[in-house]
């Protein structure tokens, strides 16, 4: 910004040797003072800072008019932002009126008084229609120009208040909305939404991940006509993939992870310039991507805008982490911390897929304890709960890291085996078959029942793999089921083999 060289120089500080003076009423409040006439300017600047304040003088219209324009650059600097403008209204190089009006579009809670030497009513309501808070004619009488800009500050200051209420009130009326949505996908959709619209974004992308699936599925694509030509494809190749890429596995028990600490949202640059990537993340190892540009954008960061906002994004981390957690819990078995059969579904289906894509076979273990009603008529629920769980651990130890054991319902487990053959499957049942077989369980600390102190549980289980012995998902389940019911009809304790070829 230019001005004239004769003008004094920008934000010139009161004279720490004038504090004692008693009009002081304008104390540390910055001035911008838009004046063509240099020796008013001076007049004005030694006033204001005999009254406490710090004055910048703009000699033109142009030169207001580049501060203005660099408003990104400095209205968060509280070292430049003013409280007040003092701005005459003819300048020989534009109009005040066309200043007030822009500054007051963009800077509501800034209050100008509006000064010139040619007042008239008519001129005095175009200023007030422009947004001045006050009129002042020429020539100014001091006392009267203290007091107009001690009453704009004071308005000024209430203005800024009811702003800052207003932004919290807003604020907060947008986290009610993400704390009431009911579905975890809606979510990501509808914090997109929100964050475009409150930061002007020019694109926009909100992605799902699920930790048992290889790719982000997108959920929202929220470009703007004739600005980005981003392909969600390359979001994901060159940015999201990085992060998910050394994600760690989902949880083996997830009914035993710290479902409750909230897992704060992560805001990073992404490879893919400009944009900026914010992750939702769950203890169950989904997660949730929003993508963010924004064209043109100088002065702060999009990863800064974001900041501000931040009471809305943790309401959507949080919200995202409940509903997902909830979903979870949902696919785990509460009394072993097993997944379920409707995750078994989900789990199955992905290996098979895999199996076809790679030609590796997977196998699928089906077993039910032996005669174990008779623990539960005997014993009671109690003891036949521990001895659920028992089960379960001693089935735990026996399978591979890579192996994904689970409850299918009742005393029925199911163990999907990645990369394994029918043989393969058959030596590690076996296995299993021999431990129970030779075990006794003591469940007498856990159940109080003195009787629980040298139980003995046998195993049948049914043996299938893909594909080798099934077409598909379903043919899978239901040979090893068939296999598992062959092996209880066969005298119980044993293991059978799938006999049928796929079609």
């Amino acid at each position: 910004m230019q001005t004239d060289n004769l003008d004094v120089t920008n934000f010139v500080e009161p004279d720490a040797a004038e504090f004692g003076k008693p009009l002081r009423v304008l104390q540390n409040v910055r001035v911008y003072l838009v004046e063509d006439d240099l020796s008013t300017a001076r007049v004005y600047q030694k006033l204001l800072q005999d009254a406490g304040a710090a004055v910048e003088h703009f000699a033109t219209a142009t030169a207001f008019q580049d501060r203005i324009n660099s408003g990104e650059q400095w209205e968060n600097n509280p070292k430049l932002r003013p409280q007040l403008l003092l701005i005459d209204l003819v300048l020989p190089d534009g109009s005040g009126l066309d200043l007030i009006e822009r500054w007051h579009k963009r800077w509501p809670q800034i209050p100008i008084i509006a000064v010139t030497a040619f007042a008239t009513v008519d001129t005095a309501v175009a200023a007030m229609k422009a947004g001045a808070f006050d009129f002042i004619r020429k020539p100014v009488s001091l006392d009267d120009l203290i007091l107009g800009l001690r009453k704009a500050q004071q308005h000024g200051e209430l203005l800024r208040e009811n702003q800052s209420l207003n932004q919290a009130v807003h604020i907060l009326s947008i986290a009610q909305t993400l704390a009431g949505v009911a579905e975890k996908k809606s979510l990501l959709k509808t914090y997109l939404k929100v964050i475009t619209r409150e930061l002007k974004t020019s694109e926009g992308f909100s992605f799902f991940f699920d930790a048992n699936r290889s790719v982000p599925e997108l959920l929202l694509d929220l470009r703007q006509a004739g600005i980005g030509r981003t392909e969600p494809r390359e979001l994901i190749q060159t940015s999201i993939s990085a992060l998910i890429k050394n994600r760690k596995p989902v949880p083996e028990n997830f009914a035993e992870v710290d479902s409750v600490t909230l897992i704060p949202p992560a805001v990073c640059e992404a490879r893919l310039s400009p944009f900026v990537i914010i992750e939702f993340k769950s203890p169950t190892g989904n997660s949730g991507f929003i993508a963010l540009s924004k064209e043109e954008h100088s002065g702060t960061t999009l990863a800064g805008d974001i900041a501000h906002l931040a009471p809305i994004t943790m309401q959507a981390a949080r919200t995202f982490q409940n509903l997902d957690v909830a979903t979870s819990l949902s696919l785990v078995d509460e009394l072993t911390g097993l997944y379920n059969q409707r995750f078994m579904e989900v789990s199955l289906t992905r290996e098979v897929a895999r199996s076809q894509r790679y030609g590796s076979p997977v196998s699928l273990l089906f077993l039910d304890l032996d005669r174990f009603k008779a623990v539960n008529d005997n014993l009671g629920h109690i003891v036949g709960s521990q001895m659920i769980k028992a089960a379960a651990r001693t089935m735990r130890d026996l399978i591979r890291d890579s192996d994904q054991l689970l409850r299918y319902g009742g005393d029925e487990f199911c163990v999907i085996l990645p990369n394994t053959s029918l043989d393969g499957a058959h030596i590690l049942a076996e296995r299993i078959r021999s431990v129970f077989a030779e075990t006794h369980f003591n469940l007498v600390e856990s159940t109080g029942v003195s009787g629980a102190n040298a139980l003995n549980i046998t195993t049948s289980i049914g043996v299938a793999s893909f594909p080798e012995s099934a077409a598909s998902v379903q043919d899978l389940v239901k040979e090893a089921d068939a296999a598992m019911y062959e092996a209880k009809r066969a005298g119980k304790n044993r293991v059978s083999l799938s006999q049928k070829s796929p079609s």
